[in-house]
């Protein structure tokens, strides 16, 4: 009973102060006394209300939530709880625990600090279905922004939910946040179906999307829908949207093209928008017989012409450029590719040069017209010695080698020793044996000559390549010959590669030539070996008999004027006897001499090449021709003779006397016919010499003087001042200027018959 009547207890104060609150002033509370009234009530905990932020006023909670109904109505049933708390005046928690009691039930629910009621949700499904009626599409993110509700609740609670019966409308199944009407998508087909209706080539689909606005997975999804006139050649955004007229002229152009030309060029499929130009033809080509090469593929058309062209070519015996039969798209390496694959059967009846294929018959034609130049070439070098001289170093690297490798066998049994002896350094036989160690080899020199051996192998090898062969006929000497043949045909850009092969065939002719005329050369030589030994011998003979009757008259020389006559002497003379012997023993060691008389030079190089049997006595002798020693000279002479197997005959005094006098004769008639003074005077003296002595002499032009000087006490003083007289003459005309030999050559001219006049007297009071 006590608390029913605690509350009649407050229901009836209530009352009393609603009445007292209604009569006059002088019967009301103030203001204060109401606050004091309050706080005691609410001290004795009779009464729970809700105090303002401002503290001016009171509410009960049963009140509260009245007024946030009434709020949340008034705004359209969605309300921020902070807009709330601003318009009742309430603290936002006190605001917060009456909107726990409120979404308790199922009409109001609190979204993102929002009081959302279902009523509310009804209308932005009305306006939703509005806009999707008027757009034809829509899209959750779209009514995101718009709302500023959460997407997931804007998706289930609003669109999804009110589907079919507030929003008309589909959801699109591969993107389930997008919403079309049935109108949209017919509309949007015939859209798209009317953009693939206008092209007319291949179209990137992002330019299709954009043209049309549409979403890349719609066009996509309603693609396979329309039956659209052309594929896709993938289903990206990136692919390309191709048209079945497009694919058709397409097909028709390849195939005419390929009609008319026989052969397709991958670039040009390529340009026509086919990414696999080799797929495509052969989807397209099922029945043709066709090679793919790397530019281009060419038919069986092309194929026999070629093989028609090669066969014709054979059978002509002349030559034919693929290249003019082949379409002119196809590159260097197509066209390595199609020669090889066309002359795969008739490699041994043609030759290829460059693109161009030549019968064998027209090669071998163009070797005939270069057989005589070889024949003659081969001759040349077998006359100039190189032919015999290429043969002998053959033979000397041969041997070379041949050493080498016995060296290289010797220094692989030495190591194998050495492995065995290293091998048997430890551990003696048998338990009395003891350890030994073998001293550690410095690896430098060992490294060195290891690569030494493994590289001897090969440079035989070098070698014999380098000299393999002796270029007899030269590639200049064959373009020669054939330069006009080819220019006449068209072919002088082949004129060098068809020059070097012919020039190998006419080398190794030419080898053969040369090995045949070397051998009948060798043949002829040793049949008139013998013949040339008598007349060198009688040669030499001659030469040393001559030397001896020289050497008796400059003897008659003082000894100081000696070494001049032996000097030139054996300069002159000796150097003749050293030739013969030089060329005698060329002629014995196959070695070849062109020339008859040879220079210093010559003979030196002769010397060397000899082998030692003849080297050294020769060598000997050329020494003593500096010496100015006649008795070395003669020892060099016999051991020489000895060498070659010569003798030195006997001396007959009865001819010697006949060619002294036969000399004196001779150097007389040369004297009648010469008109050059200076060669006058020096034959003159040497005749005169040769009279008054019985003896001849060797002499050059600087020593008539001192033969002058020796006349003087053998002849008349006025013949020994008019040869004096004449010397100075001569002496001044080689020594003047050329004006003044002008005025010096007559006086020598008109002196010259008295000089010539004078010889005859000598002769005669002789």
């Amino acid at each position: 009973m006590a608390p029913s009547t605690d509350w009649d207890e407050i229901k009836r104060l209530a009352a009393d102060f609603q009445k007292a609150q209604l009569s006059s002033t002088t019967q009301r509370l103030s203001e204060r006394n109401c606050v004091e009234i309050v706080t005691k009530l609410l001290e004795l905990k009779l009464i729970d209300v809700i105090f303002t932020t401002d503290g001016k006023e009171y509410l009960t909670s049963h009140q509260l939530l009245k007024e946030i109904k009434d709020e949340l109505y008034v705004h359209g049933g969605r309300i921020n709880t902070v807009d709330l708390s601003k318009e009742l005046n309430v603290d936002l928690n006190q605001i917060n625990v009456s909107v726990a009691e409120i979404i308790k039930g199922k009409e109001v629910q609190l979204v993102a600090g929002y009081l959302i009621t279902h009523y509310y949700l009804e209308k932005i499904a009305r306006e939703i279905n509005e806009k999707l009626q008027l757009q034809g599409q829509i899209t959750i993110g779209e009514l995101t922004l718009h709302y500023d509700l959460p997407a997931e609740l804007l998706q289930h609670n609003v669109v999804e939910k009110y589907l079919g019966k507030i929003i008309i409308g589909k959801q699109d199944p591969s993107e389930p946040r997008t919403f079309y009407t049935e109108e949209y998508i017919t509309r949007t087909k015939a859209k798209i179906r009317g953009a693939l209706t206008g092209l007319l080539k291949p179209t990137p689909v992002t330019v299709i999307i954009n043209h049309c606005n549409l979403a890349d997975r719609l066009f996509l999804n309603l693609f396979d829908q329309i039956n659209a006139p052309g594929v896709l050649t993938g289903r990206q955004t990136s692919a390309l949207y191709v048209p079945s007229c497009y694919t058709k002229s397409q097909n028709d152009w390849v195939i005419n093209f390929y009609k008319q030309n026989n052969y397709l060029e991958y670039d040009a499929l390529s340009r026509l928008g086919i990414s696999d130009p080799k797929g495509y033809v052969k989807r397209i080509l099922v029945n043709e017989d066709l090679t793919f090469l790397s530019s281009c593929v060419i038919g069986s058309q092309i194929k026999l012409q070629l093989d028609t062209a090669l066969e014709e070519c054979i059978l002509s015996k002349s030559y034919m450029d693929v290249v003019s039969l082949l379409p002119s798209v196809l590159s260097d390496t197509d066209i390595i590719n199609v020669i090889d694959e066309l002359l795969k059967n008739n490699s041994k009846s043609t030759i290829l040069f460059e693109n161009t294929v030549f019968s064998n018959h027209f090669i071998e034609t163009l070797k005939q017209n270069c057989m005589f130049m070889t024949e003659k070439k081969a001759e040349a070098v077998v006359k100039s010695g190189k032919y015999q001289q290429f043969i002998l170093d053959k033979q000397i690297n041969k041997a070379s080698d041949m050493s080498q490798a016995t060296h290289v066998d010797h220094k692989a049994e030495r190591r194998e020793e050495r492995r065995r002896k290293a091998a048997s350094g430890k551990g003696g036989g048998g338990t009395q044996g003891r350890e030994t160690k073998t001293k550690a080899v410095k690896k430098h020199y060992k490294s060195k000559h290891a690569a030494h051996d493994s590289d001897s192998d090969e440079a035989p090898n070098i070698t014999k390549k380098n000299k393999a062969d002796l270029e007899i006929v030269t590639v200049e000497d064959v373009e020669t010959i054939i330069k006009q043949i080819l220019d006449n045909e068209g072919l002088d850009d082949l004129l060098t590669p068809i020059s070097e092969y012919i020039q190998r065939s006419l080398n190794q002719t030419a080898l053969a030539l040369a090995k045949e005329i070397a051998d009948k050369l060798i043949q002829d030589k040793s049949q008139n070996r013998k013949q040339t030994h008598g007349l060198t011998q009688d040669k030499i003979n001659i030469l040393i008999n001559d030397i001896k009757l020289y050497e008796k008259g400059f003897k008659l020389m003082s000894s100081d004027q000696q070494p001049q006559f032996i000097k030139y002497l054996l300069k002159s003379l000796g150097g003749d006897i050293l030739a013969e012997f030089c060329k005698y023993a060329a002629n014995q060691c196959n070695l070849s001499v062109q020339v008859d008389t040879l220079t210093v030079e010559q003979r030196n190089k002769i010397i060397n090449d000899l082998p030692d049997e003849y080297k050294k006595p020769l060598a000997a002798l050329n020494n003593t021709l500096l010496d100015q020693n006649m008795e070395l000279f003669y020892q060099s002479v016999d051991v020489c003779l000895s060498e070659c197997g010569m003798i030195l005959k006997k001396v007959d005094k009865k001819k010697d006397k006949l060619l002294i006098l036969n000399h004196r004769e001779k150097l007389i008639a040369e004297l009648e016919v010469c008109g050059e003074p200076a060669l006058c005077l020096h034959i003159a003296v040497l005749a005169i010499f040769t009279i008054l002595t019985q003896s001849m002499l060797h002499a050059s032009g600087r020593q008539v003087p001192i033969i002058i000087s020796f006349l003087k006490t053998q002849i008349k003083e006025e013949d020994f001042k008019r040869l004096q007289c004449y010397h100075e003459l001569v002496t001044k005309f080689l020594t003047s200027s050329a004006e003044e030999k002008i005025d010096i050559e007559d006086k020598l001219k008109e002196e010259l018959p008295a000089l010539k006049y004078m010889l005859q007297e000598i002769k005669k009071y002789k």
